[in-house]
């Protein structure tokens, strides 16, 4: 099957060179982000590191169902993922700094000016590499964007589709700071991308490549398990339709495609297992223990800061920060009052690094929900598009969508990013639809004028 193709053939020099914009554009802003409180929590775990590698005492970091040494370390040890501490830690050693001069944990029931004065702000060298250090992932995961939509549905909607993305306000915004949402998408993109390659060739290499991407994932950031439940829920059904659909030699290839998705799923397990030392010693008990403090802590957060509680209002809130916000700087109103967030803001916004994105208002919104909806529509009736990555597309799009809306209690935009690079595919597709429209039209009307003369 065909895909949609650029006009003119422009030389492919020109995407690499796109790509490199894109990737400095991220990159240049990491620096101007506005600080947030969980920067800090984050550096202040890059501890680990130093028990691991320095002190070379395991002792520190495994679970301890007694509760009895550095609680307030562990709890964030079992609720976070291991790649942007790990990152964090290696950057404190690598500048000479010791295990206790790396700064304290943010505490949210205390104002902006008592954490500064109990130590709780990272020092300004090590955050701004932690921020470079995000923001590159973020750059990478850009690339890799772009690499997923050219291989499923094709060039334009790919170039497009990357600067959507790579511009996106909310992306650029959580991405670049120090904090594990640049690792969160790059893993993301690691995922779907091992997906779309696995689709395109069912050998037992490109199994072995989803189901280390797939535990990677997971160990950048926990929430990254629903886009893997995704990515196996449509490889799997796909590989059962097509066992039952043929018979002979064909049903013997799509068994041995159900065992090969085993194998992801067994090797998925381990890499997120040895990515985790603090669950080495108690791999089952230290699961659901996460699993209890992440629900209580998302039960603190809507006890503390209010919550959508009515279906309605998690609609109305979704609708809102996939198609209309644009940006939260800071989740905690209180932060509104604090002259030097609030200065790093509007040092952020003019400095036109910023990002843009087709919402930001009520007509923006609309405009983005329309032309999801247009993408969506076309991408089901689509034959340009080869079945499989359609169906890739679809499970993983609108199931992200559904687990989102169902498992966000709180008007947080940073718990909506996982749905923006979906809305972004649909919206490309659209815009990149609508143009071949456009100018087949004037082709026509030209033709027409010619025939005429």
């Amino acid at each position: 099957m065909t895909k949609l193709s650029v006009p003119g053939r422009y030389p492919k020099w020109i995407d690499i060179f796109c790509l490199l914009l894109l990737a400095a554009y991220v990159l240049a802003g990491a620096s101007l982000v506005p600080f947030h409180g969980d920067e800090s929590t984050q550096m202040f775990m890059g501890r680990d590191s130093y028990y691991l590698f320095q002190d070379g005492d395991l002792s520190k970091i495994l679970y301890d169902s007694a509760w009895s040494s550095r609680p307030d370390e562990q709890h964030l040890r079992l609720i976070n993922g291991t790649v942007t501490k790990t990152i964090h830690g290696f950057l404190s050693a690598s500048a000479g700094m010791r295990r206790d001069e790396i700064n304290g944990q943010w505490d949210w029931e205390l104002d902006y000016a008592a954490n500064r004065d109990l130590g709780h702000i990272p020092d300004a060298q090590l955050l701004q590499r932690a921020r470079l250090a995000s923001a590159l992932q973020l750059a990478v995961s850009v690339a890799l964007f772009y690499a997923l939509i050219r291989m499923t549905i094709g060039r334009p909607v790919a170039i497009v589709a990357s600067g959507l993305y790579a511009l996106h306000p909310a992306l650029l915004l959580n991405g670049r700071r120090a904090m594990m949402e640049g690792a969160h998408l790059l893993g993301m993109m690691l995922v779907l991308l091992s997906a779309a390659w696995l689709l395109r060739e069912r050998g037992w290499i490109r199994f072995i490549v989803l189901g280390i991407c797939s535990g990677a994932a997971v160990a950048a950031k926990h929430p990254n398990a629903f886009v893997v439940a995704m990515v196996f829920l449509a490889c799997g059904s796909l590989f059962i339709y097509e066992m039952l659909r043929f018979a002979g030699p064909a049903r013997s290839s799509q068994t041995r495609s159900i065992a090969g998705l085993i194998l992801a799923g067994v090797i998925a397990l381990l890499v997120f297992y040895l990515m985790n030392p603090a669950w080495w010693l108690a791999p089952f008990e230290s699961g659901v223990e996460a699993f209890s403090l992440r629900v209580a802590l998302f039960q603190d957060q809507v006890a503390t800061y209010g919550g959508d509680d009515s279906l309605i209002e998690r609609v109305r809130g979704f609708l809102r920060y996939i198609f209309v916000e644009n940006n939260q700087y800071y989740e905690v109103a209180q932060w509104a009052d604090y002259s030097e967030i609030t200065g790093q803001v509007r040092s952020y916004e003019a400095s036109g690094l910023a990002g843009a994105s087709i919402g930001g208002s009520a007509a923006g919104g609309l405009l983005n929900l329309a032309l999801t909806i247009v993408g969506g529509v076309q991408l089901l009736r689509s034959r340009d598009i080869e079945g499989e990555y359609r169906w890739l597309l679809v499970v993983l799009g609108g199931g992200i969508a559904l687990i989102t809306l169902a498992a966000t209690p709180l008007p947080w935009l940073r718990y909506y990013l996982p749905v923006l690079p979906f809305t972004i595919i649909l919206s490309a597709y659209a815009l990149v639809r609508l143009a071949a429209l456009c100018r087949a039209d004037i082709k026509r009307r030209f033709a027409r004028l010619r025939a005429l003369q």
